[in-house]
């Protein structure tokens, strides 16, 4: 039976798992950005900056629709994305309260954990996808910052 305070971590636990997805995704835009503008060439700190700060300005339904916009996913991995969101959304828009008065008793505490487990497992599993994808793209980027200039 679950207390609050282990409700409480899983819950953390879980915000993090989004957090990570969506820092995730705002590192992806970012490096779509330096493939577009040639920063692995010619950084310009000042765009960057600028760039960087429209990212993190973004919600994370914003960053999916400009990188549904500058990137290719499969049908399923747009859908893996789209369901994630709605995972997030579940969690940061009312998940105390769709519960209501469950966090009172063993029996409802052991219900949200539950389902804080399965939004956990869906953002973990979804931002483990998107850390794939950046690492791509840095290694990419780091290949094209090692060429020489006239391959580009």
């Amino acid at each position: 039976m679950a207390t609050r305070d282990e409700l409480y971590a899983k819950f953390g636990i879980t915000a993090e798992a989004a957090q990570l997805f969506e820092m995730e995704l705002g590192t992806l835009l970012l490096s779509v950005s330096a493939l577009e503008n040639c920063w692995y060439v010619a950084p310009d700190q000042a765009e960057v900056r600028k760039t960087l700060d429209q990212i993190e300005a973004h919600t994370l339904g914003r960053l999916l629709g400009v990188l549904k916009g500058k990137v290719a996913f499969d049908e399923h991995l747009a859908e893996r994305f789209a369901s994630a969101l709605k995972a997030r959304n579940r969690l940061n828009h009312g998940f105390y309260e769709r519960h209501n008065f469950k966090i009172q008793t063993d029996e409802g505490r052991d219900l949200m954990v539950a389902d804080l487990e399965k939004l956990h497992e869906e953002l973990f599993g979804v931002w483990r996808v998107a850390s794939g994808l950046t690492s791509v793209m840095a290694e990419l980027v780091i290949k094209l910052r090692n060429e020489p200039p006239n391959d580009h």
